[in-house]
């Protein structure tokens, strides 16, 4: 029965990937800031622009910060951001046999292109699993508003 469920559970699932995916592919990347990169869906992102900067927030739960890296490619606008995991976690019972052992590891890594960066002054902070990325945008890429005489 719980076979069953999981598998019911499975297809259904696959069958919202195959449609995310569907549309993703129908209607192409929606915007020209977000690299079309959905191969690794565990990085989730939120990324906000506003006339002086863009903002990114990037979710990457179990790493530590000396394991992740952050690259900016002035040339053509790419940002990559990208990470290391190697975590395990080991449960013994009282005569000191394996109960439950867990590992995790894995190399993460998205891109976005975000073009008129200041790279100087890209500031990074992460805390509590949330990677969070200050980028200025450059003196040129700033809108100046010409006054029609």
């Amino acid at each position: 029965m719980a076979n069953d469920l999981m598998n019911k559970n499975d297809d259904f699932m696959d069958m919202g990937s195959m449609m995310s995916n569907l549309m993703n592919n129908f209607f192409g990347p929606r915007d020209e800031l977000w690299a079309n990169d959905r191969r690794n869906s565990a990085m989730r992102s939120d990324l906000t622009e506003n006339d002086k900067e863009y903002r990114l927030q990037v979710e990457l739960p179990g790493l530590d910060k000396k394991d992740i890296k952050v690259d900016y490619d002035q040339s053509n606008g790419i940002l990559t951001v990208s990470g290391t995991l190697n975590s395990s976690a080991e449960e013994k019972d009282k005569e000191n046999n394996v109960i439950r052992s867990e590992r995790r590891y894995g190399n993460y890594s998205r891109s976005y292109h975000i073009p008129s960066v200041d790279q100087d002054k890209i500031s990074a902070k992460y805390e509590n699993g949330i990677l969070s990325l200050e980028l200025p945008k450059s003196s040129e890429s700033i809108n100046h508003h010409i006054e029609i005489q």
